[in-house]
């Protein structure tokens, strides 16, 4: 999308030229008096940059009701989200409340500042943090259990999706409701533990793990990050030699300036994690290009004892991997939302995250 027609730049603008230009670029139309008199004294006043004004209009629901979601039909995903109640309370300084009333604080983020206070709509096409087939996939395993509901979030972050199963479980009255995050950055963990207090989640229903998902017990390396909302996507290398070569040289050479150190984290097998459980009603995987490998490698006990997976994909390989992977093993594919990649000096880039749904046939 072409935001911006005017040779000036952004700089060389007076507000209200600029302000007709985000709205002609995002919108496709002009600003009525009322629009341009509010984001004029906004500016005016510096309550609002114009970086945050072009994210206060990519986030409100005219923009949204442009833009088709990915991987699923806009009435598709309505059918769902109308399953649960809409929060209609205010918004909260210092964070953004979804549609569940879940709340995100804008620290664990860099450029979320300017959604302090914002209370979102239906995620269509998506919201900050997910687009609109995540959550389809994360509610419709909600919708789908009974008395229990347990989910595991593998590369949390801060955990979005098991906040979200949460409060999704608990407004369909769910009895019994456990909530497990994995996440290699320590300062990540710290925004989950954050979180999950922010959206009283006791001990009893979410549980935090400082460490990796690997194929067996032990440990791993995970670069840490010397500011934990600038950095997300981080990988692990299970060995010394892993260290100096891959996807773990790549990343923490390519983010060099942010990382404070390389740690050792707990590493655990799936199995692991699992046993505690008769089955898990989802697994949540965004493990930043490890996905292929991890369930060709436990393919046989996700089909044993998993209901649904919503995963990451961050390559084309990964995508035609898992396509064959599930589709052969009794899955139903239930939404795909294509990665997007590019190549730089030859080399692949992934330029925006894909999404698979896949639902278990044996349950």
């Amino acid at each position: 999308m072409r935001l911006f027609r005017r040779t000036k730049t952004h700089g060389d603008l007076d507000d209200r030229t600029f302000i007709v230009d985000i709205y002609r670029g995002i919108l496709g139309r002009d600003p009525d008096e009322v629009g341009m008199r509010h984001f004029s004294n906004l500016l005016k006043n510096h309550n609002l940059d114009r970086v945050g004004l072009i994210q206060t209009i990519l986030s409100s629901s005219e923009f949204k009701d442009r833009i088709e979601p990915g991987g699923c039909l806009r009435s598709e995903a309505g059918d769902i989200f109308v399953n649960f109640q809409r929060y209609q309370g205010p918004g909260q300084s210092g964070f953004v409340t979804n549609f569940l009333g879940g709340l995100t604080d804008v620290r664990f983020v860099a450029g979320t500042e300017s959604l302090s206070g914002v209370v979102e709509g239906y995620p269509i096409p998506g919201n900050f943090h997910g687009d609109t087939l995540e959550w389809v996939g994360t509610l419709r395993a909600v919708l789908a259990a009974n008395s229990s509901f347990t989910m595991l979030e593998l590369g949390a972050g801060w955990a979005p999706w098991c906040v979200i199963g949460y409060l999704a479980a608990k407004q369909r009255r769910v009895e019994k409701i456990r909530v497990i995050a994995v996440e290699g950055d320590s300062g990540h963990v710290t925004f989950i533990r954050e979180s999950f207090a922010a959206n009283e989640l006791s001990i009893n229903v979410g549980k935090v793990i400082h460490g990796v998902i690997g194929a067996s017990d032990g440990q791993a390396l995970f670069p840490k990050a010397n500011n934990a909302s600038c950095v997300y996507g981080g990988v692990a290398a299970f060995s010394d030699e892993e260290q100096y070569t891959g996807a773990f040289a790549d990343f923490t050479a390519g983010y060099s300036a942010f990382i404070e150190e390389v740690e050792r984290v707990p590493s655990y097998s799936l199995i692991s994690l699992m046993q505690d459980f008769a089955h898990v009603d989802l697994i949540h995987c965004d493990i930043q290009g490890g996905e292929g490998d991890f369930f060709a490698n436990t393919i046989d006990l996700v089909l044993a004892k998993v209901k649904r997976i919503v995963v990451g994909t961050h390559s084309f390989e990964i995508e035609r991997h898992l396509a064959c992977l599930f589709a052969k093993n009794d899955w139903d594919l239930e939404g795909i939302d294509a990665c997007e990649m590019r190549e730089e000096s030859g080399r692949p880039v992934t330029v925006h995250d894909g999404v698979q749904v896949w639902r278990n046939r044996r349950f």
